[in-house]
Parts: structure tokens; C-alpha cells; sequence
């Protein structure tokens, strides 16, 4: 069953502080039920170790208090190294809204509009860069830059600001008017290029930021594996509860499932679907649009929500890389097309089949080699809809593999069929002109069909 969930922005003017305490408990309290600590790091111990008894290195302080080996130490350095590796290519980011109401004066027959504003905070990542020029171009939730109750619908007023640069009260401040002020040598400014609701995922663009270029800040890279396994160690680097850029870690809970997302403040009951990845590490509000990696650094997943149920501990969810990464790419590609502008309206438009699949089996294997239990799920047609697939594919076909080439000649795409979602997910690198090559089995054998792709077999989805 689908969960209904909230997304993660923040309003920067109403963040509540929980804090945990490292060593000292308190009597009755803390650990009760066994959920005070869970969210602390190795390093946040190390942290507070220091602060109250002393300098000590990182790597003394894993031999001597936790009893580490030398292989236990290097491995620790490295995925030090690695993390704060990746804090530098995470952003906060702000966005302001602005709202007009009528309003009837004391005059009859006469109105004035009044005009207010909030403040949300949230987190991306930045997947190029070129640092001489300032240029960038970062990745977020498109709930992080999306409105439809405000005049704006998508923001006007974004700002990102680096690691060391994005501290309340220090780097800016928001005013009683829910002004962002005092941000002059830390801001910087960036456009809205591409958003889609249905995907919650947005892309900005900054252009000759002056702080980009004398900062040491870096791009990160999405992983190239085919799929993500549960069990496997993660990391979320985000602007947590608006409080500036941190560090939470976990696992992959569940490799795939389906959310419902509310984005529209226009309609609350209206929501949204998305294909996830579940992890235990620890999301709050603010989180929303940083990036989840694994313990090389890579892009895994885009993080957007969490379950916030009274009784429900560590269920955070996080839009899959490969997934993003074709959207991101689509979003420019008619970022350009539009004439370097955001598409009116926003939202992409995607290819279509135009088919209706079923899973007819499905089970786990624990593969010996990888160490993994992975699942793999027979994809049968059970109806078509209409063009491209009609007259060429067949209600009961099962799908096997898919492959795109590009109008040049070109493979855009060679992906064996083992889920479900694994169909509609690379339909989105196809673009008009392309030749999509499925080969399916049809009566015990396997049959190519290649189905050429125009205009017409694409949609636009907001």
C-alpha cells in the first residue's frame, strides 16, 4: 500500500531544535526506548569527546577508545575522507515566495492587494561545475523550488550557499518581513532551468557566481550501477532542519517501493507518485533535494521524503539515481530547445509505449558472488493502448531486454528487463527520432521488435 507522505522543506523562520546527549544521560530519560542515540555518528562522538576532555586525533581516538585496528583506522580515514569529500559539493539552498490577496478597504468598492512572503529551506548538489567561469549546474527536489499557491509557481528568488557559508544568524539572516538579508558575500544566485511535480526532481543553473569561483567546492557523480541493494552502507548530506550542511548515515532499508507525495498547496488531497528507495539514514525537514551516497562517494539517490508517523522510527525515501539522471539530462536538453529558459509551465515530455505491464512472477535470489539477494520480476504485457506498440507487440509478450539508438546510430540505452519499473524508468532517454529495439518472448521464443519513435508518441507531463 502506497504511504501518503510530506514533503521535506522547511520554513527557515520555525526549525525546532532536538539535541542528544553523547555521554551523560539522563536518568529515565535518554535511551528509554532505545531511539535517543540512533542518530549519532562515529564522528559526532569524536566531536563531543574532544569538547569535554580534549585534542585527540581522529585516528588515536578510533585505537584507543573504540579499540580499532590499523585496517579498521585506514578504512575509517578513507570514508572520512570521502564523506567531507562530498559536503563540498552539497548546497542550502533558500527560496522566497511571494503570495498577493485582495483585500477590501474602508472605501466601498475599493480594494488593495497586500503582499507577503516565506522563506523555505532545503538542500541540493552540484553535478557540474566549472569554477574559473562560476558557472554550475545543481540538483534538487522540484518541491524545494515549487509553489502553486504563490505568485511565482516556481521560485524566482533561489539562493544556494556552500559548506562553512550557510549558518543562520552568520552567513544570512531572514528579517521580520521574511527578507533574506545579510547574505552579500555568501549568496549565490540561481535559475530555474527545468522542474517536474511528477518526478520531484528540479534542475537550477548558476552563472559567473563570484563565490563559486574563489571556493574549493567540487561536483559529484551519480553511481553507474544498474540497480541499488538493500544492505548497502549510505549517506545523506543536506541542510537538516534549515541548520546548514550535515552529515546523517544509514543503509538501504528496501531497494524499491512507491510513495505518494502531497505537493500542491493549492489541493491538499491532490498527490503524486514516486518510485523510491527506503534508508535508515536519519531525514529531516530541510533534507529534501541532497543527494544519498555510498561509501565511494556516488550519487545513489536524490532524498524528498519521510515517514513521520507517530510510531515509525528511520523511514526516509530517496528518488534513484538512474532514474534522476535521465530526467536531469531531458530538463536540459528542452532547457535549450525552449531557448535557454524554463519550459512554460515546467514539466518534460517523455516517450511512451503506450503498453500496460503486469508482474506475473517474481522472486529473490542471494547471489554468492555479490552477496546480495536480488530480485527479479517477470514483465508481461497485458494490454496496448495504442501507437507505438500496437500492431507490433502483443498482450502476453514478455519482456526481456530494451534498447535505444539514437537517430545517428548511436546506444543511448542496453538494459535486461529484470523489474518492473525498469520499462517506464528508460523510456526517458528516448527523444523523437529514436529507435526503440524490445526483445521480448512470445511463445517460448525471443522476438526483436523495433518500433520507431516521432513526436506524437510523447506526452507532456507536468
Amino acid at each position: 500500500m502506497k504511504k501518503i507522505l510530506l514533503p521535506l522543506v522547511a520554513v527557515a523562520l520555525s526549525v525546532v531544535t532536538l539535541f542528544c546527549g553523547c555521554f551523560e544521560g539522563e536518568p529515565g530519560r535518554d535511551g528509554r526506548d532505545g531511539v535517543d542515540g540512533h542518530d549519532v555518528t562515529i564522528s559526532e562522538v569524536y566531536e563531543e569527546y574532544v569538547k569535554r576532555y580534549g585534542e585527540i586525533s581522529f585516528e588515536d581516538f578510533l585505537y584507543k577508545y573504540l579499540n580499532y585496528t590499523d585496517e579498521d583506522v585506514k578504512n575509517a580515514a578513507g570514508l572520512q575522507a570521502t564523506v567531507n569529500k562530498s559536503l563540498m559539493a552539497g548546497v542550502s539552498i533558500l527560496t522566497r515566495f511571494t503570495y498577493s490577496s485582495k483585500h477590501q478597504s474602508s472605501i466601498p468598492g475599493i480594494t488593495s492587494t497586500r503582499r507577503t512572503y516565506k522563506v523555505y529551506t532545503g538542500s541540493g548538489v552540484i553535478l557540474w561545475l566549472d569554477k574559473d567561469a562560476g558557472d554550475a549546474y545543481v540538483a534538487t527536489n522540484c518541491h524545494v523550488i515549487y509553489d502553486d499557491s504563490s505568485d511565482e509557481v516556481f521560485a524566482q528568488d533561489v539562493r544556494l550557499y556552500l559548506y562553512g557559508q550557510d549558518e543562520r544568524g552568520t552567513n544570512f539572516m531572514v528579517d521580520d518581513t521574511n527578507d533574506i538579508v545579510g547574505d552579500e558575500n555568501y549568496r549565490i544566485n540561481a535559475q530555474v532551468i527545468g522542474a517536474s511535480v511528477t518526478y520531484d526532481i528540479a534542475l537550477l543553473k548558476v552563472t559567473a557566481s563570484e563565490v563559486l569561483k574563489r571556493s574549493d567546492a567540487c561536483s559529484a557523480s551519480f553511481s553507474t550501477a544498474a540497480d541499488v541493494y538493500s544492505g548497502e552502507f549510505v549517506y545523506a548530506v543536506g541542510n537538516a532542519s534549515g541548520e546548514g550542511m550535515s552529515i546523517s548515515d544509514g543503509m538501504i532499508s528496501k531497494d524499491s517501493e512507491y510513495i505518494e507525495v502531497g505537493l500542491s498547496d493549492l489541493n491538499e488531497s491532490k498527490s503524486n507518485e514516486y518510485r523510491v528507495l527506503r534508508t535508515t539514514a536519519p531525514i529531516n525537514h530541510g533534507n529534501s533535494g541532497g543527494a544519498l551516497y555510498n561509501s565511494r562517494g556516488e550519487i545513489v539517490a536524490i532524498v524528498n521524503a519521510k515517514d513521520e508517523g507517530e510510531d515509525i522510527d528511520n523511514m526516509g525515501y530517496a528518488l534513484p539515481a538512474n532514474n534522476v539522471r535521465r530526467l536531469l539530462k531531458l530538463m536540459y536538453e528542452e532547457y535549450v530547445a525552449a531557448g535557454n529558459s524554463l519550459p512554460r509551465g515546467g514539466g518534460i515530455n517523455k516517450a511512451y509505449l503506450n503498453i500496460q505491464t503486469v508482474v506475473t512472477d517474481s522472486y529473490s535470489v542471494y547471489n554468492e558472488e555479490t552477496g546480495r539477494a536480488e530480485i527479479t520480476e517477470t514483465v508481461r504485457i497485458a494490454d496496448i493502448d495504442g501507437m507505438p506498440a500496437k500492431g507490433r507487440l502483443q498482450t502476453g509478450d514478455i519482456i526481456r531486454t530494451v534498447k535505444i539508438m539514437s537517430a545517428d546510430g548511436t546506444l543511448k540505452e542496453d538494459i535486461a528487463v529484470s523489474r518492473r519499473y525498469h520499462v517506464p524508468e528508460v523510456m526517458i532517454s528516448v527523444r523523437a527520432g529514436d529507435k526503440v529495439t524490445l526483445t521480448v518472448e512470445r511463445e517460448g521464443q525471443n522476438v526483436d521488435i523495433t518500433l520507431d519513435f516521432t513526436s506524437d508518441c510523447f506526452k507532456k507531463l507536468k
